[in-house]
């Protein structure tokens, strides 16, 4: 390609009818002129052509970067996404599970306090029952004892001899009290016999 410097410097031959010199000079100064300008803005367009590929491959680098960096993100998103639904269901079948075994124990525990009551209950009904028993023959021993002291005391009167006189009377009363005595503690006796029998 030629330059303004071999534009310049071109010469011509001389010949017999040739054109004028000086418009040709003239002329080749200005078409120098203007090849010059065009040939600067020419390397300028190059040079500007240049920076431009170099920033658009910049561009493209980052936008490739920037494509990658979205796919990691993305997948990174994704993934956490699935480990935390995965987590999620992991907690809600692992609160189940503690749920189910929670429940499963308060219902062996309820049973288990029901059986202890109902046992208590039972027991407590058979040491009632077993009381009350025991009361009833202890009142029937004292009646029975009560009744054969009576009937020893009926017995005692009914052979006190008959008031006849004064002196009678008198030894009846003195044998009284001691017969009155002696029955207390015969009844005490056979109160007793009846409790130890008991």
């Amino acid at each position: 390609m030629l330059t303004p410097l071999d534009i310049h410097n071109k010469e011509f031959k001389r010949s017999f009818r040739g054109y004028n010199e000086d418009e040709i000079d003239d002329f080749l100064d200005q078409v120098v002129n203007d090849y010059e300008k065009l040939f600067r803005e020419n390397d300028n367009l190059k040079e500007e052509l240049s920076r431009m590929k170099k920033d658009n491959a910049q561009y493209q680098k980052l936008e490739n970067n920037l494509k990658e960096t979205l796919l990691i993100a993305q997948k990174t998103a994704n993934e956490v996404t699935d480990t935390a639904k995965q987590h999620a269901e992991n907690l809600r079948e692992s609160t189940a599970k503690e749920c189910q075994n929670m429940r499963r124990d308060a219902e062996i525990s309820a049973r288990q306090m029901v059986e202890a009551a109902d046992h208590q209950v039972k027991s407590a009904t058979v040491e009632y029952c077993r009381l009350v028993e025991a009361k009833s023959q202890f009142l029937y021993q004292i009646k029975a004892a009560l009744e054969s002291e009576l009937a020893v005391l009926h017995d005692a009167i009914d052979r006190l001899p008959r008031q006849q006189s004064a002196e009678p009377q008198q030894e009846a009363k003195a044998e009284a009290p001691a017969a009155q005595d002696a029955a207390p503690q015969q009844g005490a006796a056979a109160a007793d016999g009846a409790v130890q029998k008991g």
